[in-house]
């Protein structure tokens, strides 16, 4: 009976009409299960997706006590739960209508929609757990309510759009050249981590990048510049930490001393100076202004024996007076022009001001000004808490001490105070 059985190739088994199926149920072999299909035939199984319409047929039925209605099967692959469903019209036109917006569903996902082995498998995953949790709603809505939580996540916040959120919201409080640096150095950043998802930069990817960047001093300089978006991207959560915290710190070399001009390399910068600017490089010289500072400053604000820098002015944005010394107050007083409220620094302050440290030997040296002010102030005076607030440092820190003041006698700083203007 079983070799009969599998000679079979009658219509519905597609293999013979002597099939054991038309004999009924107790001549089909119980090895052997429905379809029975030969390993070695030619048959194929037919994979195209629009043979499921097969399923989307109309059928009539009565309900006892509620007439006659027309049934439609709809296959799960069709719903948004993946559940096969049995819908009931009255009337046979809404059935086929609703019957052909299913045909027009199923040839669309024939085409565009047809899912892989793993999102299947996926598929059928998410909706089991959603089982397990007790909900019924559809992968679609579930979709829809984690999707602010998913976008939220340093997961799915790349590098770039953090930079761009981090400048964006800080944009307000930075001044012009905070802002250009912060965008010099951003690019570059952007430029090897822009495309990385935040949770996927790690401390030792952005300690090779940093070492790789040039000098430990520079490397330094990116870190002060970056660090502050991830510790941003840390508070608002989107990271567990910020890689900068965990990374290996780079040693920047101890500095050999601060660098301070003689008082003769002062007086020779004086000399070097043209006239317009003679009154900007004695207020670095001897009243420790910072260069940022310098170039806000107008003559309205040096007034009553102080120099005032207000919070538009200042760095820190924190208000000081700088006391006048005797020396400075000359300077002030033979190169001041006629209006209070013109600014300080020359037209073309930084190329006259390049060009009179060239003249004068001394090009390349950065911040020595300022270094040399408080080193030969603290040789006169002694007075560390009144050379603090001339500098804007808070009272007591060790900044003054480890940055600004290199050894300098009290002959050197009575030299240094009595640079004047030629009479």
């Amino acid at each position: 009976m079983l070799l009969d059985f599998l000679a079979c190739k009658c219509a519905k088994c597609a293999y013979n009409a002597n099939c054991a199926r038309d004999k009924g149920d107790q001549g089909r072999p119980k090895s052997v299960k429905y379809p029975y299909f030969l390993p070695d035939s030619k048959a194929k199984l037919n994979k195209n997706p629009m043979s499921k319409l097969a399923a989307l047929k109309l059928s009539r039925c009565e309900k006892k006590g509620k007439g006659f209605f027309w049934v439609l099967n709809v296959p799960g692959y069709l719903l948004p739960d993946g559940k096969r469903k049995k819908m009931l019209f009255r009337i046979k036109a809404e059935a086929e209508r609703k019957r052909a917006e299913f045909v027009e569903a199923a040839k669309t996902e024939s085409k565009e929609h047809i899912l892989t082995n793993a999102q299947i498998v996926d598929a059928r995953r998410a909706l089991e757990r959603l089982s397990e949790a007790g909900l019924t709603c559809s992968l679609d809505k579930a979709i829809e309510l984690a999707m602010p939580l998913l976008k939220a996540s340093g997961e799915y916040t790349t590098v770039q759009t953090l930079i761009a959120e981090f400048a964006e919201i800080k944009a307000p409080e930075w001044r012009e050249k905070t802002a250009r640096n912060f965008r010099d150095i951003a690019k570059k950043f952007v430029a090897a981590f822009g495309s990385y998802a935040l949770t996927a930069v790690t401390p030792k990817m952005l300690r090779e990048w940093l070492v790789a960047s040039g000098s430990p001093s520079y490397a330094a300089g990116l870190i002060r510049t970056i660090r502050p978006a991830f510790n941003y991207a840390y508070r608002q959560g989107l990271i567990p930490f910020s890689p900068f915290e965990k990374m290996e710190r780079i040693k920047v070399p101890k500095r050999q001393g601060v660098d301070i001009f003689t008082p003769r390399e002062a007086a020779l910068l004086m000399a070097a100076a043209p006239n317009d600017s003679k009154a900007a490089f004695a207020l670095l010289l001897f009243a420790g202004v910072r260069p940022v500072e310098l170039t806000r400053l107008k003559w309205s604000d040096i007034r009553e024996g102080y120099i005032h820098i207000t919070p538009s002015v200042a760095k820190t944005e924190q208000v000081r007076n700088i006391e006048i010394e005797d020396n400075l107050q000359e300077w002030l007083n033979k190169f001041q022009p006629l209006t209070d409220d013109a600014f300080i620094c020359p037209t073309n302050w930084k190329r006259k001001a390049q060009s009179a440290r060239r003249v004068a030997g001394l090009a390349g040296r950065q911040d020595t000004a300022r270094h040399s002010y408080a080193t030969y102030h603290l040789a006169k005076y002694q007075n560390k808490a009144a050379l603090e607030a001339n500098l804007g440092h808070t009272t007591g820190s060790a900044m003054l001490m480890r940055h600004y003041r290199a050894a300098a006698t009290p002959a050197d700083a009575t030299e240094y105070w009595s640079i004047y203007p030629a009479k």
